[in-house]
């Protein structure tokens, strides 16, 4: 019974909590886009310079993965698609499924989920200990804004190395799925190219290009955000964790909005 009276107050509680962390969040996106008026005061270069950086370490470092994961989910998609469509009499379909379970939906959630668990980890671990080791509080007493230079060119990172990335999977789970799946069913080149030709649409190209933005905009700021927050090393691991768990929530929700906006 007494769990039954105090479970309102924990539920506001909690409720307020989130609110005033979504608020916080709020006003460090604000402060970030209000930093854009010192841009011009930054060396256009040392921008250059992480931009280059970590656009190796998020894209072309993880491509390895990348194209092993799409090899392996091609592969499964179009095995199953050719073993079981032709029981239905639907096998003219399987470019119409593996456009929507690989290019629509897999491939950029799985290359999102790789890009945080590899590189937004590292954001945010990176973040919290320059933090500690006081090289953010030097770059403030230079006069440097280290929002805008630690965030910004991290965005732009982001979002070349998740669309690139993004079209690579799709790219291997089709021809590379395709190539693997001959060693057990068989499919004429000609007919499979020709039904994912007829099942692409420029709409799966411009929803994975408002993936790849949104996706390459909220990895690292959600990251950062984190990073920014652990006030001493005992706290680096707690804020790192939180940074993943909750930019992976947050994908996945923006994920499915951006598939109900598109398709339905």
């Amino acid at each position: 019974m007494q769990m039954l009276l105090s479970l309102p107050f924990t539920v506001g509680k909690k409720a307020l909590k989130i609110w005033a962390g979504i608020g916080d969040f709020g006003r460090y996106c604000l402060s970030i886009a209000l930093s854009f008026k010192s841009l011009r005061y930054l060396r256009f270069r040392s921008l250059y310079v992480i931009v280059i950086n970590q656009t190796r370490f998020t894209g072309i470092d993880a491509l390895n993965f990348v194209v092993l994961i799409a090899l392996i989910i091609g592969a499964t998609v179009i095995i199953q698609a050719t073993t079981n469509l032709p029981k239905f009499g639907t096998e003219g379909f399987i470019g119409n499924l593996l456009v929507i379970i690989v290019a629509r939906e897999l491939g950029p959630l799985i290359t999102a989920l790789i890009v945080i668990s590899r590189s937004g980890s590292a954001i945010a671990a990176e973040i919290s200990t320059q933090k500690q080791n006081q090289e953010i509080l030097s770059m403030e007493i230079m006069g440097i804004d280290t929002r805008l230079y630690i965030v910004f060119p991290r965005i732009l990172a982001s979002i070349l190395s998740i669309f690139s990335l993004i079209m690579i999977f799709d790219l291997t789970a089709f021809i590379g799925g395709y190539v693997i799946a001959r060693s057990t069913v068989y499919i004429a080149p000609e007919a499979f190219l020709q039904t994912l030709v007829d099942a692409f649409s420029l709409k799966d190209l411009l929803a994975t290009l408002i993936k790849s933005i949104i996706y390459g905009t909220l990895v690292p700021l959600i990251c950062c955000y984190y990073g920014f927050k652990a006030s001493s090393k005992f706290e680096v691991p707690i804020f790192v964790s939180r940074a993943v768990i909750r930019t992976l929530f947050t994908i996945i929700v923006v994920n499915v909005v951006i598939s109900i906006l598109f398709y339905f």
